[in-house]
């Protein structure tokens, strides 16, 4: 394959997957949307407003809290995050207890069709366990799939007893209330639980659910719904997402790509946390530091971004990326004389490029350096002899 048909076929790669990228960021984005938009519905009293709004969110797939996790996932599972689960899932599975290898025995029991031997599993285990909530948890959830409610209940009760913020178990308990046709019972666990994850779009839903068939039986609900904060402030996600920008910083490459107009100022700050969480752990990492200051960049705040690509190159004075960017930034800032010492430098480093030698010979010609200026497009145009803007900017030029 020639290089330039392998650049081609690269370069479709990354372009879809900057477009997985951006759709994964929409949705996301108007799912937490509507799930704000449910909260105020419910706490207006207006249920059938707040099931649509609720049920809109979840068509979206976004469920999870995090921005930085969600997009960690999706980053490692290439646009899947289901495919990613089980990267982080090996951190919980190293730190597993007694109770959850016997809950992970007894559902595969389950799943193998031993349903009797699956609830004996989870039995044994309370015996030994008793003050266990997931264990009760897990019991009641196969017990509800045999429609052995009454039970269910029991256990359901018996884990938030022992685990008041147990969300889980706070849903499960209101499915039971309702299906005995308490609603008015049901809302009050939905409340509690809908206080512990106020961004889960489907506790929204069964709160708002809830509500309405407890209004229509003739009680007086009135709601009082959490919130959800900002998605993107969350330091386990953050931690979780620099973690895999750590390990391969191109991953920014991505975020960058994204259209002007349909990028979120949110996910650019959100992405700049996640860097200066990876910078903490390894400030001696050049190329961290030139893609901090390319998202600084992106936010508009230049003076910062020349502070992290300076620091790029003082680290490693042939960073050829960090000493181009450079070029640009100084340009942007009026300050030529340091661009194009820049530029000289990067050059000097291998940076052979059309597109250098181009931006080089427009600062020397802005400086009135033409005979620099005239050899710099040329040099472009050998490398590029297509080039355009050179050849233009070369015949621009006062004759010699």
């Amino acid at each position: 394959m020639s290089e330039n048909k392998s650049q081609s076929c690269m370069a479709g790669r990354q372009s879809l997957q900057h477009e997985e990228l951006s759709t994964l960021l929409k949705a996301r984005y108007e799912a937490a949307d509507q799930v704000r938009r449910g909260v105020c519905l419910l706490n207006a009293g207006r249920y059938d407003q707040a099931e649509m709004a609720f049920k809109r969110a979840m068509d979206h797939g976004c469920i999870d809290e995090s921005l930085p996790a969600y997009l960690a996932a999706c980053l490692l599972g290439e646009g899947k995050p289901d495919a990613a689960a089980g990267l982080f899932a090996e951190a919980v599975a190293q730190n597993e207890t007694e109770a959850s290898a016997r809950i992970r025995h007894a559902l595969t029991l389950w799943y193998s069709g031993n349903s009797e031997a699956a609830i004996q599993s989870l039995r044994d285990g309370m015996r030994q366990n008793p003050e266990c909530a997931e264990l009760h948890l897990q019991l009641g959830m196969l017990l509800t799939s045999q429609e052995k409610y009454e039970e269910a209940e029991l256990r359901f009760t018996q884990a938030v007893n022992i685990d008041r913020d147990h969300t889980e178990a706070l849903v499960s308990l209101a499915l039971c209330c309702g299906i005995r046709n308490a609603p008015d019972e049901a809302v009050l666990h939905l409340q509690r639980a809908q206080t512990r994850r106020p961004h889960d779009a489907r506790i929204g839903l069964l709160l708002a659910q809830a509500a309405k068939a407890a209004r229509q039986q003739g009680h007086s609900i009135r709601l009082r719904a959490d919130m959800p904060h900002d998605p993107g402030r969350d330091d386990r996600g953050i931690e979780e997402l620099s973690r895999v920008i750590e390990a391969d910083p191109d991953f920014v490459d991505a975020f960058l790509a994204l259209p002007t107009e349909r990028a979120d100022e949110r996910i650019f700050a959100m992405l700049l946390k996640t860097l200066k969480a990876a910078l903490g752990r390894h400030p001696e990492h050049a190329e961290l530091h030139y893609h901090c200051g390319r998202v600084l960049s992106r936010l508009g705040r230049n003076g910062d971004a020349i502070n992290e690509n300076e620091r790029a190159v003082e680290i490693d004075p042939t960073f050829t990326r960090a000493l181009i960017e450079l070029g640009k930034l100084y340009q942007q800032t009026d300050r030529s004389a340091d661009a194009t010492t820049r530029l000289e430098r990067a050059i000097a480093a291998g940076a052979e490029y059309a597109d250098v030698y181009y931006l080089l010979g427009n600062l020397y010609r802005d400086q009135g350096q033409v005979t620099r200026a005239r050899s710099a497009y040329r040099r472009a145009l050998l490398i590029n002899d297509r080039y355009e803007a050179a050849m233009e900017a070369l015949e621009a030029l006062p004759a010699a």
